[in-house]
């Protein structure tokens, strides 16, 4: 598995000693991710307020969204290893106004000495029908402005770089074909075949040098994790023991929640062995309430900080046991982590393909 550091969530743990996060309207918040998007420059460790927050950050990962108090932070940039005295960005101040969801990007390059923050403003207000938004975003630092393509026709054009668009299309499938401007050759970047998912945002970056280009694209659901479940047909049998336990309302509010989210064939499999039927457990909703806040951790926990982890303590209230071995992630010894990262409004699910038995009390 990649090791995804996310920075935001440890600066989530520096804010909260002043603020806690409950005492917070949503109207007061804002929803900020960082992005490691120059190709030249090493891992990099990030400071906030003058600590460090992180370490380790690497070309070209993206970290999750979460929801801080708005107000101004002081950010820092330094080499993996250094200090804040090293820095290559800042110590700045950066002003995170309330209601915004602001992608910071490293862009530029540390050879020429271009290294500098972008911040990418994003749309997050609701979405149309079963649209998607798609925010493009120019970072390859030698190439030329570029139009972006759906067949043959141009839906972005003269996009220059550190510069983005924003588009909201029908939910689909899309040839698109990044090109320099006003041409239809060379092909810089191809994304034919492109599934563009309705009520989801999309991130996507063309990043790299223009000899070796890269394209990193992230995907957040415009609805709750409960919403998010409730659109996959593969976790049919968990949407109804959330709904038959009363959560269904407890997991759609403010959050935010990270969710090990069984498939029904885990459920098949746990019927089987535990020799009980679906509505039996269905039926029992105080053992049901027990198993579902078992599979919960309070928080927004993106995989490489779970894979960081020795154990995470549920809603439930007991530990989940946390391994990575060469074959994965693996959670109280037997159960894997399968998919990860599938990001909602007010968390993330990570798919297992497995039940979590809480212990015995």
């Amino acid at each position: 598995m990649r090791k995804l550091i996310v920075l935001l969530t440890l600066v989530a743990i520096f804010v909260a000693a002043a603020v806690p996060a409950s005492a917070q309207d949503m109207e007061e918040m804002v929803h900020i991710r960082v992005a490691h998007f120059s190709p030249d420059t090493p891992a990099v460790d990030v400071y906030v307020n003058g600590e460090a927050a992180i370490t380790g950050l690497a070309f070209p990962d993206v970290t999750g969204w979460i929801a801080l108090p708005a107000g101004t932070y002081n950010l820092a940039v330094a080499p993996a290893g250094t200090s804040i005295d090293d820095a290559a960005i800042g110590p700045a101040d950066f002003e995170l106004p309330a209601g915004a969801y602001l992608t910071i990007a490293a862009m530029g390059s540390l050879e020429s000495g271009s290294l500098a923050p972008s911040i990418v403003q994003e749309d997050y207000n609701e979405l149309m029908g079963e649209n998607a938004r798609v925010t493009i975003l120019h970072a390859i630092e030698d190439a030329p402005a570029v139009d972006i393509l759906a067949g043959d026709m141009p839906v972005a054009e003269n996009l220059a770089f550190n510069a983005y668009t924003t588009l909201e299309v029908p939910a689909g499938t899309y040839d698109l074909m990044v090109v320099p401007t006003g041409e239809t050759e060379p092909v810089v970047i191809d994304l034919t075949g492109t599934d563009l998912a309705g009520m989801t945002n999309y991130l996507v970056a063309a990043v790299g040098t223009l000899a070796e280009p890269q394209v990193v694209a992230e995907a957040t659901y415009m609805g709750t994790v409960v919403d998010l479940a409730m659109g996959n047909e593969n976790f049919s049998t968990l949407v109804a023991a959330v709904s038959a336990a009363g959560l269904a309302e407890t997991l759609s509010g403010e959050g935010p929640f990270t969710i090990f989210a069984p498939t029904n064939d885990a459920f098949a499999a746990a019927f089987e062995a535990l020799g009980i039927s679906a509505e039996d457990l269905l039926a029992d909703t105080d053992t049901l309430t027990n198993i579902l806040l078992y599979h919960v951790i309070s928080g927004k926990v993106m995989a490489a900080d779970v894979a960081s982890l020795e154990a995470a303590t549920t809603l439930q209230g007991a530990d989940i046991a946390i391994t990575v071995t060469d074959d994965g992630v693996f959670l109280n010894d037997s159960i894997q982590v399968t998919t990860t990262d599938l990001e909602a409004t007010n968390g993330v699910i990570h798919v297992i393909d497995g039940v979590l038995l809480p212990p015995a009390e």
